[in-house]
């Protein structure tokens, strides 16, 4: 009997559609039995009350029979509302059954000279609100009938008025009263159906255009943020003064760190910039509105990463600004791909150089090693001179040999590929290496080789190569003595061997020039092993991984694939160098 809030009233879907596939009453439907319930409720305990605190007997018996009737509707409002699930037959019935009520209570109260004739404008503008303009008119025209017919009843006596200590015995009615008095009150009922459904209507409409661009700004926003967190880049957004306010799932792949790690701390706080540095860009962004940049040794996680960055501000249509944006990339390894193509280029122009000089040193070599020798034979010579002569023949040998490991780097042997067991050719260099005079009493090799045996396809020869290279490099690596430990693991589809010294170690230039021919951190060295192994773990499409620090020794990783693919040889191998 009285009218739902707004929210209740304006459902956005259609109420003039009566397929429902609600699987009970209608919300709507619902909260107005609710508050016809309360309302009726109220005004019975009022009445009670006022009943039992006055001396004077009140004639309320037709209260009780309104509200008895009221309370017996509303149950076959749920029944219905079970029944039948359209939403506006639920409604319908509703307010039909509040019209009769209503009716009833004016007859009870006076009949035309009712106070309560005004119940009517609530239900009329109840079904204007939730029905809108049909239903509103519908009610009207309900109201008018029942009215209307209320009033013809009781002036051609064929009902007679309740018999009330407050009611006149005889109403006195003319007909030019009635007719005015029912004049009135439809003009009034068909008013307030026309007003009300107009403003329900617009103000419909005006929900559904807003659920519109609701739906619309929604699915701008899924976008965006989609397209935000699909950026392989990291994004940062920060407020003026460089507090981080949000941070995209790549940002927080490439930093390690989840996004309540970041958001709400300083910029200067993960690790791209100092607050001395970020005051000096300050002044740039406000000039130039972007800067770039990259920045080495950013520390994520246990490692050194390399960054790459533009800042812009963040502006405000109207002017002014949000604050910035920082967007992001890891060029750690793109820097290492820089580095082996310039490594390519390097060892593509000494290989151009290198045949025909190395054959031109080799020549006349012989020619002054034989030359010598023969010299050397020769009786007339002093002691002085034969040890001349010796040491003359001893470099001559050295240079010769370094002469063939450098053609061979430059040109290498044609694999023999076969099936062989890279666990035994591993424990006999090893044990090769440890009988080596190279080797002191302090220093120690230890072994973990898992599985015990197990075949590989390759050229053995330069495997075996390959591990006397880089287990004769970490022995070396500990003058003074020390561990070498070398273990096996099978992962990813790769044989992997492990060369684990404690060292001197690496610096960061070490690692970079590791490969590079002629390059050696030891004195009697010429810097072509590390270089030739590079060459031969290329061939076999294999990497190598070192990870060092100096002064605390280094770990180097051969990884060779369980099946070989077919690789060319000119192409540079897979050679990767970390810090920690």
């Amino acid at each position: 009997m009285t009218a739902p809030t707004i929210q209740q009233r304006l459902p956005i879907e259609s109420s003039l559609t009566d397929g429902s596939q609600a699987t009970s009453i209608q919300p709507d439907a619902r909260m107005l039995i609710a508050v016809r319930v309360v309302v009726v409720t109220s005004l019975l305990m009022a009445a009670l009350l006022i009943q039992f605190t006055v001396k004077e007997f009140l004639p309320i018996n037709y209260l009780y029979l309104t509200t008895g009737l009221t309370y017996g509707l509303t149950i076959l409002y749920v029944a219905v509302g079970k029944l039948f699930r359209g939403r506006t037959i639920n409604l319908a019935i509703q307010i039909a059954g509040d019209l009769v009520i209503e009716t009833l209570l004016i007859y009870f109260t006076g009949g035309l000279d009712s106070p309560f004739s005004f119940l009517y404008l609530v239900s009329i503008i109840t079904a204007a609100t939730l029905l809108y303009r049909r239903g509103g008119f519908i009610a009207a025209s309900g109201a008018v009938i029942l009215y209307g017919g209320l009033g013809d009843l009781l002036l051609y006596k064929v009902i007679s008025a309740p018999q009330q200590a407050w009611i006149p015995t005889t109403p006195d009615w003319s007909f030019s009263r009635l007719y005015l008095n029912m004049a009135t009150n439809f003009a009034g009922f068909y008013a307030t159906a026309l007003l009300t459904s107009y403003l329900s209507e617009k103000l419909r409409r005006t929900y559904e255009e807003l659920d519109a661009n609701r739906r619309n700004l929604a699915q701008l926003q899924a976008l965006n943020q989609n397209v935000v967190e699909s950026i392989p880049s990291g994004v940062i957004t920060m407020t003026p003064t460089a507090i981080i306010s949000f941070i995209n799932p790549a940002g927080s792949q490439i930093l390690q760190r989840k996004p309540s790690e970041v958001v709400g701390v300083h910029i200067s706080e993960v690790g791209f910039f100092s607050t001395a540095d970020w005051d000096r860009i300050l002044p740039t962004l406000a000039q130039e509105n972007l800067v770039r940049g990259e920045k080495d040794g950013v520390p994520i996680g246990s490692e050194f990463r390399s960054l790459g960055y533009a800042i812009t501000p963040l502006k405000r249509i109207e002017g002014g600004s949000y604050g910035f944006s920082l967007i992001f990339q890891d060029f750690t390894e793109v820097k290492k791909m820089e580095a082996q193509l310039r490594l390519k280029d390097r060892m593509a122009v000494v290989g151009e150089l290198s045949a025909g000089i190395a054959h031109e040193i080799r020549n006349p070599l012989a020619a002054i090693a034989g030359s010598v020798q023969v010299l050397k034979e020769s009786t007339a010579l002093s002691p002085q001179e034969q040890r001349l002569m010796s040491i003359i023949l001893k470099e001559s040998d050295r240079l010769n040999k370094s002469i063939e490991d450098f053609l061979r780097f430059v040109k290498p042997q044609d694999k023999r590929p076969a099936d062989f067991d890279i666990a035994a050719s591993l424990g006999e260099t090893l044990d090769l290496l440890s009988h080596s005079p190279e080797l002191n009493a302090n220093h120690k090799i230890r072994r973990v080789i898992r599985p015990p045996s197990f075949i590989l396809f390759g050229d053995p020869d330069q495997i075996r190569q390959v591990f006397w290279n880089i287990a004769r490099n970490g022995v070396q690596a500990m003058p003074n003595g020390g561990i070498l430990m070398v273990t096996t693991t099978l992962s990813g589809g790769f044989y992997r061997i492990h060369f684990t010294d404690n060292g001197q170690g690496f610096s960061e230039a070490d690692q970079r020039r590791l490969f590079q021919p002629f390059r050696t951190n030891f004195p009697t060295g010429t810097g072509l092993g590390m270089a030739i192994s590079y060459r031969i773990i290329q061939a076999h499409a294999g990497r190598i991984d070192v990870e060092s620090r100096e002064g605390f020794g280094a770990t180097i990783t051969i990884s060779l694939p369980l099946v070989q693919p077919k690789v060319d040889a000119n192409e540079p191998p897979i050679a990767i160098a970390r810090s920690y």
